[in-house]
Parts: structure tokens; sequence; C-alpha cells
């Protein structure tokens, strides 16, 4: 089995928090769910939550559409799916959620990172401080 990445390991961590008893009891688990819901009534899947909370591992410099296919085993569409659902850009939906934007990678022209805006933080930092 591969070694865990640093940002998988992030990410792992901060699943282990979310969904761990010892480290965070069922109230403060449903009051995360709550706050992240609330963002979308009734439309919310809890993978974007498990999504949210890998892009920001990734930082700054945010994580490729490659990363997120790896780590969920989704496909390239899926994938694509699943970050326009949560970004600035209203394709499906009446409201733009605008946790994430989509950026060009500096390093690879042809490729596009993604990563939290401002209130993307904001929201994980909500749910941290529980």
């Amino acid at each position: 089995m591969p070694a865990e990445s640093n940002r998988d390991a992030g990410y792992g961590a901060s699943l282990r928090n979310l969904y761990n008893p010892g480290a965070m009891d069922l109230d403060r688990l449903a009051n995360a769910l709550e706050i992240f819901g609330s963002l979308a009534p009734g439309a919310m899947p809890l993978h974007h939550m498990q999504l949210v909370l890998f892009i920001k591992e990734g930082g700054q410099k945010g994580v490729t559409y490659g990363d997120i296919e790896r780590r969920f085993r989704l496909s390239n569409a899926s994938a694509s799916r699943s970050v326009n659902a949560l970004s600035e850009t209203v394709r499906h939906r009446k409201t733009a959620l605008g946790l994430v934007e989509i950026i060009r990678d500096a390093e690879e022209g042809r490729r596009y990172r993604v990563r939290l805006t401002a209130k993307g933080s904001a929201v994980v930092r909500s749910i941290e401080a529980l």
C-alpha cells in the first residue's frame, strides 16, 4: 500500500477529526453538517463537504482535477460537475456557492487547479472551530 502524501494525510486528519467520536462528538458533527448544509438547504450532498476539506489541503496552490479524480475515484466528468457545483460559476443551480475557484496551473498551462475562495475558507474555519 503506498504511503499517504502530505496532502492526503492532512485530509485524512480532517476527516478523522470530523468523524472520530473521540475528536468530535455527534453534536459537533451535526453542527458541522448544519453549517455546510445551510449554504444550499436540501441540495448539498455530503461528498461535497468531503471535497471542500480535500481542496483545503491544497492550500493556496490548490489541487488538480487529477488529484480529485484519484482521491475520490471519480471520472473527469464527475470531478468537473462536483467542482462546478461548489464554484462561483452557475451551471445547473440557481445560485453560485462560491466556495472554490478554478485557476489555470502556473506550471502547466493546460491544467486547471481548484482552491478555496475566502468564503470557502471561512466555512472550513467555522467547521474546524466546533
